[in-house]
């Protein structure tokens, strides 16, 4: 008999939501004997998967199974299962959102998103009822190949309530022991974030294992923002998790009434490595079960975008936003892009006017050759500038971005007629957006700021402000966006026009020139008053070796004056030595990403952590998305596209982990491989400070996130390696070889 419902109460979905699944277990969910904190129970056609808590009063999550369920409709029943997962862990902790990537749509108790990663070919969707048969229990219930109406999907409410029934049955029923041996296709295993923290409670943390530097961030008062900044490896998450659980739990045993947030520019970062953390720190997970007085979580994670949303519904009311954290969200904006250009170049008007008073721009924006490059300039103007300073044709801000001085680091603009065309670009693009009824999420910060000054809002700011903040990675916040952050206060948290922010950021971890939209006092003073600088020097991540090149990296970056933020690199290694970075030049991309994967797959096989631990990262946009597509990888590799992605690290086994920089910050390897630092990408004519500054932040970026092993690998076909090496060679700290 077929398995055909699946029962899952709610403490046992964390559990299962950090397990290693394989596509074979969703024919029966069999779990190890003796698995701690878990056990499963068959009756009949119906598997309860039951914690050590469960009780008749426990909320569930019951799920179709079954020829006909939702693990057999889908292509990937894995993504799937994470999805209603995560769907069921927002069921009951609502401080866990769900990604606007899924694209959520509610309507009264039921709700649709994604099953898988969006694919225009298969946008297959799930469908839940949040409060199934009147009961506050979630039941997935269906799968349609193409997005339909909620009311109109079929939902077998008597197998659910069959399911439901049997719940008493199974808690009493002894869990049957199977076979000690053989594949059960599931590998039980610890949050990201636990694997990234280490082992150590937290009271062991505060003792003896944070440096002193950690120590006196951890130890600031809440009477005043506070900014920790350090290099890539000082600790700065970890020393952020320390400070927030500690005086979380300070406050409550207090008795004080204290609500907390702590916010990331990523949801996989917040959910999947913060969390993780959490756990770690306190495998009580104490920290989820703490209420305010009125009954309010005391502390609140995810990301400024989630909270936006939370506040102003805007899934409920069919909007869609434009993810521009993954590859599938800056893919999208670029082709809008590209679409904007091509209206402006064709349209009379345009190319009658504007583009004649400026020649040499429009020569930029017609040549095929340098699109890219042109396009991704653009991406950074409109969200750092024009976005970020809310500039729209015809206004006063217009007036000051075409006639006003510019920034080393924004793009080469040097003629009004340049910035004109730029704003005709823009208006287009704007235009995209509405007629494809998509949100950008800079426009969602743009009417959450505005929210936040409403009068309903300031009737409700003391029930769902917060007295502490802790932001990390401020460095990717814009300037629109940390100026929200006073706002989201409670008023009583102010302390003589002060409140406690607790920022963390690296400005040269930033692959986009959010950070410097506005200029830079918003870090000294960020809205909230003036903070107090705590600066992380030592290493705790890469060798000697390592943090010597990341040092000797630093002088690439280009001279552009950001008022004292800029800080030298001064990392200085706790680690042991191990070897110095080397450098290799290949002779086509295609022998070097062949050479690159083989060599990797090799160190794979000689760690505990196997393909986890060995990361490719590609510093070329075009070339990582030729490479995911390409056959001769697809059994090599891990692609992680977006910051959502970061689960699939845990899959990696036999193959290494496949990314881009910025999709794995935050992140460590053991070994990581640099590919594609090639001289073609920096000699472009008109290629900005701006655009140099990110590109030499991508590759600190990546390099950063090696922990025992650093190589570089560059393509002869693209003029072999990139000048920013020149310095590290000739100090030493990086060594040429053949590959």
């Amino acid at each position: 008999m077929s398995v055909e419902f699946l029962v899952v109460d709610g403490c046992a979905l964390g559990i299962l939501d950090a397990a290693l699944i394989d596509e074979s277990w969703f024919d029966n969910f069999n779990i190890p004997q003796n698995t701690e904190g878990l056990r499963r129970v068959r009756l009949g056609s119906v598997v309860y998967l039951l914690s050590a808590s469960a009780s008749l009063e426990s909320g569930v999550v019951v799920v179709k199974a079954g020829s006909k369920g939702i693990f057999k409709s889908v292509a990937k029943p894995r993504a799937a299962f994470e999805r209603i997962m995560r769907v069921g862990l927002r069921q009951f902790d609502r401080n866990i959102a769900v990604p606007v990537a899924w694209q959520p749509y509610h309507e009264g108790s039921l709700l649709s998103v994604y099953a898988e990663s969006f694919n225009r070919k298969m946008p297959h969707r799930i469908y839940f009822d949040q409060a199934a048969a009147g009961s506050g229990n979630l039941y997935a219930f269906a799968v349609t190949e193409t997005p339909e109406p909620l009311d109109r999907v079929a939902i077998d409410l008597a197998g659910y309530r069959a399911a439901v029934d049997g719940l008493l049955e199974a808690l009493l029923e002894e869990a049957k022991p199977l076979s000690a041996v053989g594949n059960f296709g599931i590998l039980l295993s610890a949050p990201l974030g636990f694997e990234l923290t280490g082992s150590g409670t937290l009271q062991e943390w505060y003792d003896r294992k944070l440096s002193d530097e950690q120590l006196r961030f951890v130890d600031q008062p809440h009477d005043r923002p506070v900014r920790l900044r350090g290099a890539a490896g000082t600790g700065k998450t970890q020393a952020m998790a320390v400070k927030c659980l500690r005086d979380l739990y300070a406050d409550a045993d207090a008795g004080g009434d204290k609500t907390f947030a702590f916010l990331t520019h990523s949801a996989a970062l917040a959910h999947e490595v913060v969390r993780g953390m959490f756990f770690a720190l306190d495998q009580s997970a104490r920290w989820t079960d703490l209420k305010t007085a009125a009954g309010r979580p005391k502390l609140w994670v995810g990301t400024l975008y989630e909270f936006a949303q939370e506040q102003l519904s805007y899934e409920k009311k069919g909007l869609k936003p434009l993810s521009l954290d993954g590859r599938d969200g800056r893919e999208l904006q670029r082709l809008l892009i590209e679409d904007a250009i091509e209206e402006v170049s064709r349209n009379p008007r345009t190319a009658l006017g504007v583009l004649r008073e400026c020649p040499e721009f429009a020569d930029r924006m017609n040549d095929k050759d340098q699109r890219v490059p042109f396009v991704e300039e653009l991406m950074n103007e409109f969200a750092c500038s024009l976005d970020a300073e809310n500039v729209r044709k015809g206004t006063p801000a217009a007036d000051k971005y075409i006639n006003g001085s510019r920034e080393g680091w924004q793009m080469l603009l040097p003629s009004s007629e340049d910035r004109r065309a730029v704003l005709e670009i823009y208006e287009s693009y704007q235009a995209s957006l509405r007629k494809e009824r998509l949100l950008s999420m800079d426009q969602m910060i743009a009417d959450f700021g505005r929210y936040l000054t409403t009068h309903e809002w300031n009737q409700l700011r003391d029930m769902r402000g917060f007295d502490l903040i802790f932001v990390d990675e401020y460095h990717y916040f814009t300037r629109v966006e940390a100026m929200i952050l006073q706002n989201m206060f409670a008023t009583r948290a102010e302390r003589v026009g002060r409140w406690p922010l607790i920022m963390a950021y690296d400005l040269k971890q930033s692959t986009n020139d959010a950070a410097l939209g506005g200029g830079l006092e918003r870090f000294r003073n960020p809205g909230v008053g003036e903070s107090v600088p705590v600066d992380l020097k030592q290493v705790h991540r890469s060798t000697p070796q390592i943090a010597a090149f990341l040092s000797d990296l630093d002088a690439s970056f280009p001279a552009i004056d950001l008022e004292g933020e800029f800080v030298t690199y001064a990392g200085n290694s706790r680690k042991a030595d191990g070897d110095f970075p080397v450098a290799f030049e290949i002779s086509t991309n295609v022998k070097l990403i062949d050479a690159v994967l083989d060599r990797a797959l090799s160190v794979a096989r000689t760690l505990a952590g196997g393909g986890s631990q060995v990361a490719v990262l590609c510093i070329n946009d075009e070339l990582f998305d030729d490479f995911c597509k390409a056959g001769r990888t697809k059994d090599k590799i891990v692609p992680v596209r977006t910051r959502e992605d970061l689960r699939e690290l845990r899959y990696a086994r036999s193959r290494c982990v496949f990314s881009m920089p910025e999709y794995v910050a935050g992140l460590q390897f053991d070994t990581v491989f640099l590919i594609h630092l090639d001289q073609v990408d920096l000699t472009g004519e008109y290629l900005s400070q701006g655009a140099r500054r990110r590109y030499v932040s991508r590759v600190y970026l990546g390099a950063s996130r090696a922990a025992r092993q650093l190589l570089i690998a560059s393509s002869s076909e693209r003029g072999g390696l990139s000048e920013i090496l020149r310095g590290p060679i000739a100090s030493g700290s990086l060594k040429e070889s053949s590959f």
